[in-house]
Formats: C-alpha cells, sequence, structure tokens
C-alpha cells in the first residue's frame, strides 16, 4: 500500500520565531540604554546574541532539513554563495544549513528593516515619558536605605 507524505514549509514560521528573540534582544537594549535606534549587526549583535539566536533556529535534525530543502535548496545554497562567494567550505552541518543560517539572517534583516524603526519610536513615544520616569524614580526611591533612621548600635558586651 502507497504511503502519502504531508511536507510543511516551515522556514517563515523559524524566521518569525527567531524575529520573536531579536525583539527580546531589542527590548532589553532599550531598556538598558534608551536613545537612538542601535544597529543589529554592531550594536545589538556586539556579544553575538542575534547570531547565536539564528544558529539555535537552523533546525539539526535530517528529516526537518530534508523538509525544508524541499522547498529552500536551490535558494539556501544561492544565498550561500551570494554571502560567501561559494558553497564549498567547511560547514560544521553541512552547506545546506549554512545556506538556511543565511536565510534565516536575510528573514531577520528584512524584518529589522521593516519594522525595528517604527517599533523602537513607538517605545520611545510610549514608555519614555514623565509618567513612566516618575513612577521608576519613585520605585528606585523606595528601595534606596532610609537617612531617617539610625543605625542599629550593638550591645556592649559585644564590643
Amino acid at each position: 500500500m502507497p504511503t502519502t507524505a504531508q511536507l510543511t514549509d516551515r522556514l517563515d514560521e523559524i524566521i518569525d520565531s527567531t524575529w520573536g528573540d531579536v525583539l527580546d534582544l531589542l527590548k532589553d537594549y532599550f531598556v538598558t540604554h534608551g536613545g537612538d535606534l542601535p544597529c543589529l549587526h554592531n550594536d545589538l549583535d556586539y556579544s553575538g546574541d542575534v547570531a547565536g539566536l539564528i544558529d539555535s533556529a537552523v533546525p539539526i535534525y535530517n528529516a526537518e532539513l530534508s523538509e525544508l530543502a524541499y522547498f529552500h535548496r536551490d535558494t539556501a545554497l544561492s544565498a550561500l554563495v551570494d554571502t560567501f562567494g561559494s558553497a564549498d567550505g567547511d560547514w560544521p552541518s553541512g552547506a545546506f544549513a549554512a545556506g538556511l543560517y543565511t536565510l534565516i539572517e536575510q528573514g531577520i534583516n528584512e524584518k529589522w528593516d521593516e519594522e525595528a524603526e517604527d517599533l523602537w519610536q513607538e517605545w520611545l513615544d510610549e514608555l519614555d515619558t514623565a509618567t513612566i520616569r516618575k513612577a521608576a524614580l519613585g520605585q528606585w526611591t523606595a528601595a534606596q536605605p532610609s537617612t531617617d533612621t539610625e543605625p542599629p548600635t550593638t550591645p556592649e558586651a559585644a564590643q
């Protein structure tokens, strides 16, 4: 009896999931630094976090790689050649997996170009307000030790 296999192209899902992780990094950067939108590759990926997220998004199992290869083999290898000049090389997981990395990275770059600046500006407009700063200052002040109380004294016998 013949067997029917159903293949699913999950590349967009992988890129969207990775983009969500990159947005978490961007949010952390916003909270820590504020100011102008950081550069994806210089500021946000300074520690290699973005590259690590993309690397971890590339499937490692043969079944998943084969499924994605059905849909994206030529495109992935072409992206690899465009980026590195050749698909030949010592790719630990193979040329196709390296090409998938490149496709995911391109997807992240496209989403960054389309969405990051608008998100950053939205956060600046909504979150960098006097009300938020006042609330943060109130919490910070409450967490500081009070100067109204005297330091505890030690009993005479303990000295």
